[in-house]
């Protein structure tokens, strides 16, 4: 979790930053995430190292608590898509 001190501000971060975000949050790899957008694989990797710089988080568990606690993404909205996405591939 970033430092108390940390001056981050949530607006600061993209919309393609939050999309990636939540994407890394529903347990998917960079590759797949890749896959998803239509980006590279360094692309994502680029994106999740700039999350961890406009944070000030030691790693991307810590970006994730702060989104959470900040409401970037809500635990439920990234629970509900990961579920309805495993659904629809079963089927």
């Amino acid at each position: 979790m970033p430092s108390k001190e940390s001056k981050a501000n949530p607006q600061i971060i993209t919309r393609r930053e939050r999309t990636i975000l939540k994407l890394i949050a529903e347990g998917y790899g960079s590759k797949e995430i890749a896959g998803e957008l239509y980006i590279s694989e360094k692309t994502v990797k680029e994106n999740r190292v700039k999350l961890m710089r406009k944070l000030s988080a030691p790693n991307v568990t810590s970006v994730i608590d702060y989104a959470l606690e900040k409401g970037l993404i809500s635990i439920y909205e990234v629970l509900e898509s990961r579920f309805s996405k495993r659904e629809s591939k079963a089927n």
